[in-house]
């Protein structure tokens, strides 16, 4: 089991100050800082709600190995050699990916080393993206325990706030408004528009069966 990690936050955010200005018609003594706070509160959400990033950022995911494959409930007694049979890719647990700038591993002593871009192929048409081992490509093996695994690459839709689809950027203003004109209200009976679900739906990214953490065993250890 391991985890992801933000090496470089977003340069900008989905929504500039202007635009959340208006969106709340706001008045010119309100603080800059106030505006900004709203909004990176937002994009948290719509980001936490899909499970994508919008803008582009550094990542690192750690894994501890490669997944073992599912196999059916056998019942009875088999007999032979115990072979642990592993899937072909690594799936990210962050969407959309851009690109992969390199795939580290670490050994039990901590050395590092550089996975060959040989060995693998980055499939970032599918949602989630995959690592997908390329014929004859081979996993790294005698990796240590825990975060054996470092994948370092590029999530987001692109550096600009117009490359965020304009539902979710629209989604985010509709929940601006609403934290805004709630502000300080503590009702039980206080509900999000339900038009927030309605733009945000099409963007989730579903896993099922579990996630790419589910599973993991140390690659090259049987």
């Amino acid at each position: 089991m391991a985890g992801l990690r933000t090496v470089t936050e977003p340069a900008v955010e989905p929504i500039t100050v202007i635009e959340a200005r208006e969106h709340l018609r706001l008045d010119d003594d309100v603080d800059k800082s106030q505006v900004m706070s709203y909004i990176v509160a937002v994009r948290e959400w719509a980001e936490n709600y899909t499970g994508r990033h919008l803008i582009s950022r550094s990542m690192q995911m750690y894994l501890d190995g490669a997944s073992q494959k599912d196999t059916p409930l056998w019942e009875g007694m088999r007999t032979g050699v115990d072979v642990i049979d592993y899937q072909n890719f690594i799936e990210f647990d962050a969407c959309p990916v851009q690109s992969v700038t390199s795939i580290k591993y670490y050994n039990d002593d901590d050395t590092e080393n550089t996975w060959a871009t040989s060995n693998y192929y980055v499939d970032t048409i599918s949602q989630p993206a995959k690592i997908v081992l390329r014929t004859g490509g081979t996993f790294p093996t005698d990796l240590r325990p825990a975060n054996g695994l470092e994948i370092n690459f590029i999530s987001g839709y692109g550096d600009n706030n117009t490359d965020v689809p304009e539902a979710i950027r629209v989604a985010m203003l509709q929940y601006m408004t609403f934290i805004y004109e709630h502000r300080g209200d503590y009702e039980k009976d206080i509900k999000e528009p339900a038009i927030l679900r309605s733009l945000l739906q099409p963007y989730q990214t579903l896993r099922f069966g579990g996630h790419s953490y589910s599973k993991m065993f140390k690659s090259g250890i049987s």
